[in-house]
């Protein structure tokens, strides 16, 4: 009887740690954040955060490097999933899906980290690699070139700073 009652309970935990499930949901989730980035809803994918994500950052930092990755490479048309990861420990459960991401404008690496699951996802990680947003954040909004940078470098040349020896 006892053997019948553990072998019950853990087909009850593994059925609510379903992985492929898990990996669904969290792709959903990709979905509803390109689409409020898209959309410029940039506040709404902040409110809807994980504690976490928003410890790590600030809001402001968090929308200027959203609306960067909007202005640099434009709005998401296509996305495939390229690798997906699930991990469980004390501090609860993440998914990591990364996903290849082609934009109006180029494309890019993004990597989600999710925690919780099934309606208590939240997203706690975001990062985009991306050559293409690079270059156009160096060409658009660098504040000087790298040439004109050395120059004036060498042009303005601090004073050297010396320290004397400490006393023995």
């Amino acid at each position: 009887m006892l053997k019948w009652i553990a072998m019950v309970l853990a087909g009850v935990l593994l059925a609510g740690c379903n992985p492929v499930q898990q990996a669904k949901d969290a792709h959903a989730q990709v979905d509803v954040f390109h689409e409020r980035l898209n959309a410029g809803e940039d506040q709404a994918i902040w409110t809807n955060a994980g504690e976490q994500l928003r410890k790590a950052t600030s809001r402001e930092d968090f929308v200027r490097l959203l609306g960067t990755v909007r202005k640099s490479l434009g709005p998401v048309e296509e996305t495939s999933q390229t690798n997906v990861n699930m991990n469980t420990s004390p501090q609860g459960s993440f998914t990591t899906l990364q996903m290849e991401t082609h934009f109006e404008r180029g494309r890019g690496i993004e990597t989600f980290v999710f925690s919780g699951s099934g309606d208590s996802l939240r997203l706690v990680g975001y990062n985009i690699n991306s050559p293409d947003m690079m270059a156009d954040v160096f060409e658009n909004y660098a504040d000087e070139p790298a040439a004109k940078a050395s120059e004036s470098a060498e042009a303005d040349e601090a004073p050297a700073i010396r320290v004397a020896p400490a006393a023995q």
